[in-house]
This record gives C-alpha cells, sequence and structure tokens, in this order.
C-alpha cells in the first residue's frame, strides 16, 4: 500500500475549498458534497485501483474534518454566542461527523477510481 502525499494534500485543500463554499450556499448537505466532489477527484487522480481510491478519499475527508473540529473548538473556546453555537452536538458528535466524513470520503474515492479504471480507461 502506497501513499501520494501529493495527492492528499491537494485533496485536502479542495475539499476544505469545495465544503466550505457548498455549505455557505447549501448548508450541511452542501458541505459534504463538497466531500464527496473532492474525494471523488483524488480517487480518479490516484486510479491504481478502487481500495487506492478509498484509502486516499477517506484520509483526505477525515484529515479535512479534523481541521475543521480543529477550528471549531478554537472558535468555541471563545467567549459569545459563536462559541456556544459551535459545540451544540458536543463530542460525540465530532466523533459521528468524522466517522460520515471518512464514509462519504472513501465512496467518493471509490467512484473516481472506478470512473478512472473501468470506464475512462485512461
Amino acid at each position: 500500500m502506497r501513499f501520494n502525499l501529493f495527492e492528499i494534500v491537494l485533496g485536502l485543500i479542495l475539499a476544505l475549498f469545495l465544503s466550505i463554499s457548498l455549505g455557505l450556499f447549501l448548508g450541511s448537505p452542501g458541505s459534504f458534497a463538497g466531500f464527496l466532489i473532492a474525494t471523488f477527484i483524488v480517487g480518479y487522480r490516484v486510479g491504481d485501483d478502487v481500495a487506492q481510491g478509498a484509502i486516499h478519499g477517506a484520509l483526505v475527508a477525515v484529515i479535512t474534518g479534523i481541521v475543521f473540529i480543529s477550528a471549531m473548538l478554537l472558535m468555541a473556546s471563545s467567549p459569545g454566542e459563536l462559541g456556544s453555537s459551535m459545540m451544540e452536538m458536543g463530542y460525540s458528535g465530532i466523533i459521528v461527523g468524522i466517522m460520515l466524513n471518512g464514509i462519504i470520503g472513501s465512496i467518493g474515492g471509490i467512484f473516481g477510481s472506478y470512473v478512472r479504471d473501468r470506464i475512462l480507461i485512461v
């Protein structure tokens, strides 16, 4: 099993951008769609096999989720309304959110690898 660090970093940047952008317009479903699109692209670019796409997609989504959680915890530690509203779901919500990110990321990576290997044969 080999990891392509460049693709993981590229996917992280893309996932952050898409998740924030789509999340602003479409809410939580848009944020998850951003993860799905970014990990699809990573899976397509890795393209070795479906397992590689799934692992790379999950890694990108989980690392991006950890970056988001870190930012939320930092904002939650600040006084005021923003800090209290960020942590409504608590730590169990954080764990579930990261797990959901990983699942969505692996699905996106699988589809991306599948499209490259099976349909387009590039």
